[in-house]
């Protein structure tokens, strides 16, 4: 019999998030008896999850009192495995025969980020299981017949709660006769203490339509309800967590917390905030966390409204599994191209830019299948990949260069990622090869990269307008692929030396453009060569790859004080750019 520690979050939302591993580990591991320690708030969301057998409450105490409770309750177990997403010490005292402990990682939304501590891709997701107790008392709460609207009007602090009168004119909205609800009861979710700020919704509410449960159910009978409903709409709370994680669509409204990170998870699941991003609200003057008021306002009825209407066309419209476009930008590429739409053929659509093509590159595009092809001249890298974006027609969209390829393992990680992930960016790593040679380690932006995010949902990603390694507006980051792309990235080491003339020159024109060469001084620039050499050469384990790897690191190195050079020393010369940008890896 196999012993699992797995010790989780206080907040009930990030403790649904980890639900999914969790749930991982019950299937993969199902004569294991699962302990689990968690904060009083959360306890009982665990209560009916497959493979627990303990549940250990953690009510915080002073000098860290409740951690030592946990160690004295645990410590005389021999643990199969301990699984600490807190990142406490308690996890290095314990018996143990093998221990993950979570690393603090802000750039990843918290499933993805969650599911590092196993090393999970795709992450899990997220996954509540009802027992038959609570399952039993749905039916006198939730009786059988029509629709149902579930609202989460409510929240832990005033600041993310959005402004009561919009809730009651957006549930008006979805379940009047021309809403995509009509007639449907309304579910309200929400503690007892919250109660006093969910009445104007409750007191507005037809008592016909109205299903109260604001502070009348514990949490596995709020998830038991919840699967009683056809649509869940609230503010960013355990509530709107544990309606993704029974599968129904979801909607979370945002203002002062990101939804890059605490956004609902899942192929139904979606956000929405006003014009204002997170970091805006958190930054003006005014912004005041110990007030109780709304930073919810900037949000319209009207936007709310049209992200509801959005998600349910989506997750009802959609019989079949999100669409696939590929991107591939090109120029002067016959050579390379037909290998790489070949590896694409998994894709439902094959989209190709050629840009100033002087060869046969239109010819084996259409020979290879191409579902589109878009001719043009665009002098910025950024332009003419956006344009290609702008032709994709998928869900979810993969740029893949022509002298990059995509194996079988990674077009079917691909499937499965893009039907179960929300709208975000994924990044994918690269095998590099020079020659016939796999040069995997020393990589970095300057001179080629180990990693790039190449897979995204429509509208998560957009090119700046720099001519080499352009600048990214994205989405939220849900993780990075576990299969790598094969990327021919030079013929030979003069092939080498030539992209890296052409990423200077280029870089040397975004000097100029910028006015930031007057800014740069020679000694700086010098003492850049030895920290990017050591970055590369060492950080990135170049010296792992023998010559290449060290040339990959030289090559770092220069590559600020080259482009520098170029655009100090002969600006007159590099000062247009009328060449097609290359083959960037950002």
């Amino acid at each position: 019999m196999k012993h699992i520690l797995f010790v989780t979050y206080n907040r009930i939302g990030d403790a649904v998030l980890s639900s999914g591993v969790l749930s991982w580990l019950a299937d993969r591991h199902p004569e294991a008896e699962i302990t689990v320690a968690c904060g009083p708030a959360a306890a009982t969301l665990f209560r009916d999850q497959p493979g627990v057998t303990r549940i250990i409450e953690m009510p915080k105490q002073k000098r860290s009192g409740h951690w030592i409770d946990l160690w004295k309750q645990t410590r005389r177990t021999k643990w199969d495995l301990v699984v600490d997403l807190r990142a406490s010490l308690i996890s290095y005292a314990l018996r143990a025969r093998e221990r993950r402990v979570l690393r603090q990682d802000t750039s990843l939304h918290r499933v993805p980020h969650i599911a590092t501590v196993l090393g999970l891709t795709p992450p899990p997701v997220p996954r509540l299981a009802t027992g038959r107790e609570a399952r039993a008392k749905v039916a006198e709460l939730v009786p059988e017949g029509g629709k149902v609207l579930a609202v989460g009007p409510t929240a832990n602090w005033g600041g993310k709660m959005w402004p009561a009168e919009r809730f009651i004119e957006l549930i008006r909205r979805i379940t009047g006769s021309d809403g995509f609800l009509p007639g449907a009861r309304v579910m309200l979710i929400g503690a007892a203490s919250e109660r006093d700020a969910a009445l104007p919704v409750i007191e507005a509410i037809p008592d016909a339509q109205l299903i109260d449960l604001v502070g009348k159910t514990d949490l596995p009978l709020t998830a038991a309800c919840l699967e009683r409903a056809d649509f869940y709409v609230g503010n960013d709370s355990g509530p709107m967590h544990m309606a993704a994680a029974v599968g129904l669509p979801t909607l979370g409204l945002f203002g002062p917390s990101p939804e890059d990170r605490y956004g609902p998870w899942g192929p139904k699941g979606a956000s929405v905030r006003g014009p204002e991003s997170f970091n805006e609200i958190i930054s003006n003057p005014t912004y005041d966390f110990r007030s109780s008021k709304s930073e919810m306002t900037g949000l319209t009825v009207d936007k709310a409204h049209a992200a509801a209407q959005a998600l349910w066309d989506k997750v009802t419209g959609q019989a079949t599994a999100p669409r696939l476009s590929t991107l591939t930008v090109a120029h002067n590429e016959e050579h390379n191209l037909k290998a790489c739409l070949d590896a694409l053929s998994f894709a439902d659509e094959r989209v190709v830019v050629l840009d100033r093509c002087t060869d046969n590159s239109r010819a084996v595009a259409e020979a290879a299948g191409a579902d589109t092809i878009i001719e043009g001249a665009w002098p910025i890298e950024g332009d003419r990949r956006n344009a290609g974006i702008d032709a994709c027609k998928g869900d979810w969209i993969l740029e893949v260069d022509a002298d990059e390829r995509v194996p079988e393992a990674l077009a079917r990680e691909i499937s499965a990622v893009t039907q179960a992930s929300p709208p975000g960016v994924y990044l994918i790593q690269f095998d590099n090869y020079v020659g016939a040679t796999r040069v995997r380690y020393g990589w970095g932006a300057y001179i080629g990269a180990s990693a790039a995010p190449r897979l995204f949902a429509r509208g998560a990603k957009r090119w700046g307008r720099q001519r080499v390694h352009p600048s990214l507006d994205m989405g939220p980051r849900l993780g990075m692929l576990e299969t790598r792309v094969d990327h021919l990235v030079d013929e030979n080491i003069s092939d080498m030396l030539a992209r890296f003339d052409r990423y200077t020159t280029a870089n040397a024109r975004d000097l100029i453009s910028s006015g930031k060469a007057q800014q740069e001084t020679l000694r700086r620039n010098i003492r850049r060569i030895p920290s990017r050499f050591y970055k590369a050469y060492v950080r990135r384990k170049g010296y792992r790859e023998g010559g290449y790897g060290f040339l990959v690191g030289v090559l770092a190195g220069l590559y600020p004080i080259v482009s520098w050079l170029k655009a100090t020393l002969e600006p007159e010369v590099y000062r247009e750019d009328e060449t097609p940008g290359g083959d960037g890896p950002a």
